[in-house]
């Protein structure tokens, strides 16, 4: 349609008072065609709504007959049972949430839930939080009473097998509560050992005789004697983890010959290296080990070997003295995982002991002030089997130069030239804010086109610093070839303040949490 007043639509332009009742009269005939439009577009749509209810209607009879069908309903009771297991975490125990499994799997229809509730695999472990008891104890008390009441039906629900429990915080009756269990004990974690265990002292050795491990992250503000547990000598224990303060004593009741997992965690008491080494003497089985010691007397002691163990993590900030002597003395012919915090004055003898270890397949370490040369002295040290480099680059880049670069430059040298680490296939780097991204292309770019085929599989690196430059379209030929690639980047600091901050009818600067549990 044509109009007189086409220039001025879409325009602010306001008609004259001459033209309003021409643009009236323009609009009778249009005005009365678009109701005859809605019309018919109202009875077509009646029509198309009468249409969709009869679809909806036999959509819904032919969706409940193809549900029938479909194989999940067909499959045998032992697989659905070994699906379920399988949704459990591998890493650590369950908890009481109706989010993952085993209580989602609940949470589905009635017949999945019979299957779970049935299904004794499903309820052998379980991570308990008591809340603190800060304020409001009533509310308090009927939170740790309904928690035991899971507690009691979920290891209920496991039948006569091995159980599992990690536990943060400590009630009370939690102890008294456990005893109908302790002899079906498999794996323990106190994250917090309670002030005393004198509701479990009448264990006795024989009481636990499926007990494998027992770990204790933190020890209670009074010496109540918990190490003279008759717990701590069940005839399978195997693994041990205690603060390694708790080791300095000796009383420890623990079978130390049959130990094959061995963890001493940082705390704040003393330990010397003498006595450190005294302890891994007695412990020949050792597989995993975790070690502390604070510093050292400079009396002797003989060489200690550890003829089975292939994973040695050193606790954070043990070095100088301490970590010499220990190193200086152990013999680890297995070694092949290594995880370590480096300080300035033991980076002149870590290539020796690099040397040593001729089949270390895994190395996590942490920069601390690594100087460039002891970086390169590190790398040609690294032995022919080295897989997987792990490392914390936590020195600050104003403070230190970007020393990482030269090893990752030493790592990925000019073609042609011989390749450290021939083997390598995984580097993980957290924390860096001294490696540059071009840096990083050389690396990666340098490891896949030295040999072929290329054994590098995985980078993962976590900057902590905005993006300076894209690689990921230089290395794509790469990831489509099957390296994968992990970067991700912290956005810059940003001062941030509420405009509302300081009214009283101002949103809220934090969110607001609530304390919703979802129990089975």
């Amino acid at each position: 349609m044509t109009s007189p007043f086409a220039s001025r639509l879409g325009s602010n332009y306001c008609p004259t008072d001459e033209e309003v009742p021409q643009i009236c009269a323009l609009l009778v005939d249009p005005s009365s065609r678009l109701k005859q439009l809605d019309n018919e577009i109202a009875d077509l749509q009646k029509t198309i709504d009468k249409l969709a209810e009869r679809r909806a209607s036999l959509g819904a009879f032919v969706d409940a007959h193809r549900a029938l069908l479909s194989p999940i309903r067909r499959l045998p009771l032992d697989v659905i049972e070994e699906i379920f297991v399988a949704c459990l975490p591998t890493h650590r125990n369950c908890v009481m949430s109706a989010s993952e499994a085993p209580v989602l799997l609940g949470r589905i229809c009635s017949s999945w839930r019979a299957i779970s509730l049935t299904t004794t695999r499903l309820w052998t472990r379980l991570h308990v939080v008591w809340p603190a008891r800060l304020s409001h104890v009533d509310v308090i008390d009927a939170k740790v009473a309904q928690r035991l009441e899971v507690f009691e039906t979920w290891f209920g629900r496991s039948g006569q097998l091995p159980l599992s429990i990690s536990v943060y915080g400590i009630a009370p009756s939690f102890l008294q509560a456990l005893l109908p269990f302790v002899s079906r004990l498999q794996h323990i974690h106190f994250m917090a050992l309670p002030p005393s265990l004198e509701p479990l002292s009448h264990i006795t050795e024989a009481d636990v005789p499926m007990l494998e491990t027992i770990a204790v992250t933190h020890l209670p503000r009074r010496d109540e004697g918990w190490e003279s547990s008759a717990m701590f000598r069940g005839p399978r224990i195997s693994g041990f983890t205690a603060p390694a303060v708790s080791f300095a004593t000796g009383n420890l009741p623990l079978r130390w010959h049959q130990l094959t997992i061995l963890k001493m965690e940082r705390s704040g008491g003393d330990i010397l290296s003498q006595k450190v080494l005294k302890l891994l003497s007695g412990c020949p089985e050792l597989r995993i080990c975790k070690l502390f010691a604070s510093h050292s007397d400079g009396a002797p002691h003989p060489p200690v070997e550890l003829k089975f163990l292939h994973t040695l993590q050193l606790a954070p900030r043990m070095g100088g003295a301490a970590l010499t002597f220990l190193l200086d003395r152990l013999t680890l012919p297995e070694l092949r995982n290594l995880s370590l915090a480096v300080q300035i004055a033991d980076q002149q003898n870590l290539p020796g002991y690099l040397t040593r270890w001729t089949k270390l397949e895994s190395l996590e370490i942490s920069n601390r002030s690594f100087s460039a040369s002891s970086w390169v002295e590190c790398i040609c040290s690294l032995p022919a089997t080295m897989r997987r480099l792990r490392i914390a680059d936590t020195m600050p880049i104003m403070l230190y130069p970007p020393a990482l670069e030269t090893a990752l430059t030493v790592l990925a040298p000019p073609y042609g030239t011989p390749l450290p680490c021939p083997a390598l296939e995984e580097l993980h780097i957290s924390s860096t804010s001294t490696l540059s991204d071009d840096a990083l292309l050389r690396f990666i770019t340098g490891r896949m086109v030295a040999v072929f085929p290329p054994t590098l599989r995985h980078v993962e690196v976590k900057f902590q610093r905005s993006m300076e430059a894209d690689i990921l379209p230089d290395i794509q030929p790469f990831i489509n070839g099957g390296l994968r690639v992990s970067l991700t980047y912290s956005r810059p600091f940003r001062l941030q303040s509420s405009p509302s901050q300081g009214l009283p009818d101002g949103p809220p600067e934090y969110p607001q949490w609530s304390d919703d549990d979802d129990l089975p």
